[in-house]
């Protein structure tokens, strides 16, 4: 009994200085592997999901990948362990990786390779490395009773010229094409054809832009406080991009807007989509609701004598961008939309309109 005892003690005392010797084997994670576990969200216009907690999000299994082969070049979300800093994506680019934009919550869609992929799933603040999954390129809204007509956008640096025949192998209908951005006739199983394209950013419906509120006035609030107080924007230039102006010149654009106040009136013509619409131009002329003109003048008309029609800035220059034409729709779109007016001029890269505006206004030259 006494030998029990004594084998007791010293057995407990062994374990205790092992526990003191050996402090690593009791310690949870180090204070950095918990603060990189903190469940950031990841906020996809289609999907919503916390990787770090094990949750990914619902997907169709034939709108997901499994894995790319070596040496490919796919698409992967890269998340951080908190606020980015430049000494973090500067790591991740050093593997050979291409950083393309962000995606809340601290993370990054990225173009690499698997072994890449690797590579940037060790550095010490990338919390989670996942596939961007093709469920992950078609908006939520998507119309999918039939055959629709949808914009496609391609990545940056992707060849278009390939990627628009891998649509076309879907049998999907790829009508136009402007830049890294089609319209594409296409059922539901071509819809997800689609997305499977390697380079295939995002699928959307396709929207004919169209003028809202052409008949409200309305009351502009705070303007004639200002006014008061000599802020008329008369060392300011509005630029504005709408239907039209006036008759389409800077003589006739409106009484209430002196000609030399205008610097320029600049029509964009829309493209006509071979197999779905024509467009028939009318210049810069505002012909259908007046909608441009009504705008233009809130923003800068002279208005009478007594203030009645003013605008928030009557004594600033202008810039007008007209946009809109009479679209005549064909084929296979005949029966999708309504003949009529519509904002068609506006450039699918809307970044157009303000590098216009800068040559116009500082002899800027495109970026």
């Amino acid at each position: 009994m006494m030998r029990s005892n004594k084998f007791s003690i010293v057995s407990v005392i062994i374990l205790m200085l092992l526990m003191l010797s050996v402090p690593s084997l009791i310690q949870a994670d180090p204070p950095e592997k918990v603060k990189n576990k903190t469940p950031h969200q990841i906020r996809l216009k289609a999907k919503r999901f916390r990787p770090t907690t094990g949750k990914r999000a619902a997907i169709s299994p034939q709108l997901a990948i499994s894995n790319y082969a070596e040496g490919t070049k796919g698409y992967y979300i890269v998340q951080f362990q908190g606020p980015v800093e430049q000494a973090w994506k500067d790591q991740v680019s050093a593997t050979g990786a291409e950083i393309l934009h962000y995606i809340p919550d601290y993370a990054f869609k990225v173009q690499m390779t698997p072994a890449q992929a690797r590579q940037v799933e060790k550095l010490e603040f990338v919390v989670w490395v996942g596939f961007y999954h093709p469920a992950y390129k078609l908006s939520p809204n998507l119309k999918r009773d039939g055959t629709k007509l949808y914009t496609v956008r391609i990545e940056r640096r992707a060849n278009a010229g390939l990627v628009r025949s891998a649509i076309a192998k879907s049998g999907a209908k790829v009508l136009s094409r402007r830049g890294n951005i089609l319209e594409v006739a296409a059922d539901s199983t071509q819809l997800d054809a689609i997305a499977r394209v390697l380079d295939v950013a995002w699928v959307e419906n396709f929207m004919l832009r169209e003028k809202h509120n052409e008949y409200g006035g309305g009351a502009i609030m705070g303007s004639a406080t200002a006014n008061v107080a000599g802020y008329d924007g008369s060392t300011q230039t509005v630029a504005i991009a709408d239907t039209g102006l006036g008759a389409g010149t800077e003589e006739n654009a409106h009484r209430d807007i002196l000609p030399s106040r205008i610097s320029e009136i600049y029509d964009w013509p829309g493209s006509s989509s071979a197999g779905c619409y024509s467009v028939i131009s009318d210049g810069p002329r505002d012909v259908d609701t007046g909608h441009g003109t009504h705008v233009t003048l809130s923003a800068l008309g002279e208005g009478g004598l007594s203030g009645e029609g003013q605008g928030v800035a009557p004594s600033a220059g202008l810039i007008f961008q007209a946009v809109e034409d009479f679209v005549d729709f064909q084929s296979i779109c005949a029966s999708l939309y309504a003949d009529g007016y519509y904002l068609i001029g506006i450039p699918l890269d809307i970044s157009d309109l303000f590098q216009l505006w800068g040559i116009a206004v500082h002899g800027c030259h495109p970026l």
